[in-house]
């Protein structure tokens, strides 16, 4: 059985996590904590194979406690549970050797994958006999001649309607950099409610800016540019790999 911590300061939360890690076939959850210092007192006392970890904690962060983890050498390995969903963060914790990072809100289905795929790169790489380049590239994530990217996206948004809203921004005319939601809802065909979902997703990462402002009866009505030195970022989402 794979022994996992859950580290999460919602009670809630915590519990919806325990209720789902216990129908996935494998896991067993060895204790449930709300803060990483309760979490290092586990680690010092107990068996731990699997952290399902979150980032915003009262005290040290998730990727605080990740960061001490990896200084102590510490044979345990991370999924994070948030909602950060900024790119630097995600970042740092991939860096640190996260083996998945979901995003809250999310469904069973997404937790389920994640631990389905932990459990058979544990049971792969406990073999003691040589691997393939195939079954290497599966344990790293890789897929070879793959068609489109496997990025997830967040709930409520989805890939045609995300292409759809990138190309008619990055069309936009150069002399007039700034648009509104209302401006590209426009073009695009769909609510200017539905743009402000992808405008403030394209935010998190840092493809746009945003500038905020009021319409003439005190409506919000923020602007946006497109940062071109991130536009990168996007097509992570979109494009073929």
């Amino acid at each position: 059985m794979i022994r996992v911590l859950l580290v999460e300061d919602d009670p809630m939360v915590a519990e919806l996590n325990r209720l789902y890690v216990n129908r996935v076939e494998g896991f067993e959850i060895v204790a449930s904590v709300r803060s990483a210092q309760e979490a290092q007192l586990i680690l010092r006392s107990r068996e731990v194979d699997l952290i399902l970890l979150d980032i915003f904690m009262a005290g040290q962060s998730g990727v605080e406690l990740l960061t001490d983890i990896r200084a102590q050498a510490l044979e345990v390995d991370v999924i994070f549970v948030t909602a950060a969903r900024d790119t630097k963060t995600i970042s740092k914790t991939l860096k640190l050797g996260a083996v998945d990072y979901l995003i809250k809100p999310f469904e069973f289905a997404r937790l389920k994958q994640a631990l389905d795929n932990y459990r058979e790169t544990n049971r792969r790489m406990r073999k003691d006999n040589p691997v393939s380049q195939t079954e290497l590239d599966a344990y790293l994530g890789r897929r070879p001649g793959g068609t489109r990217a496997e990025q997830p996206l967040p709930k409520g948004l989805d890939r045609v309607t995300l292409e759809r809203v990138c190309n008619a921004i990055f069309a936009w005319p150069k002399e007039t950099p700034w648009f509104t939601c209302e401006e590209i809802a426009g073009l695009v065909g769909i609510s200017r409610v539905s743009v402000r979902k992808y405008c403030e997703f394209l935010c998190g990462l840092k493809v746009l800016k945003m500038e905020p402002g009021y319409g003439s009866v005190g409506r919000p009505v923020h602007r946006y540019a497109m940062q071109k030195a991130y536009q990168k970022e996007a097509w992570r989402f979109l494009q073929e790999d």
